[in-house]
């Protein structure tokens, strides 16, 4: 959106069935809260002439995006913006998309830090420890962000 003349696309990714919390993080958040439709999201992107920029996938990333990674190889990110808080989908992110973001990218972290979602910070510090993690001082969220070596 911000390159309007080039050809960079945006994708998004998500299963469209809300949050799916695990063990502790299941007394945090709502089991299937935050949740929207494919098809309202498509026609958010539809009605903002986005079509052409925009591609929405809609895959369970715990389990498809390893998968989706290997039918296509070729895609790499400027920008990530994680907005998924609980431990387990942010580790497979991490591990899917970290390798993707080229040097000079950012990773946005919506709930880094953040009481609700502890499972995020941990996956973080797991998969990437010892990098600086900055903060927006002028927003509620997201809380954190990164940028890649």
């Amino acid at each position: 959106m911000f390159e309007p003349d080039s050809n960079t696309l945006v994708h998004g990714f998500d299963w469209f069935k809300g949050a799916r919390p695990q063990g502790d993080e299941a007394k945090l958040v709502e089991r299937r809260h935050y949740a929207a439709t494919f098809e309202w999201v498509a026609k958010l992107v539809s009605v903002q002439g986005l079509d052409d920029m925009i591609r929405l996938h809609n895959l369970d990333l715990e389990q498809d995006l390893p998968d989706f990674f290997a039918v296509h190889p070729h895609l790499q990110f400027k920008l990530l913006f994680l907005d998924c808080g609980l431990y387990k989908v942010v580790r497979i992110c991490l591990e899917n998309f970290w390798p993707r973001l080229i040097p000079g990218g950012v990773l946005i972290l919506d709930n880094f830090n953040h009481e609700t979602s502890p499972g995020e910070t941990k996956a973080v510090r797991e998969l990437l420890p010892g990098k600086s993690i900055r903060s927006f001082g002028f927003a509620h969220q997201p809380t954190g962000y990164l940028i890649k070596d």
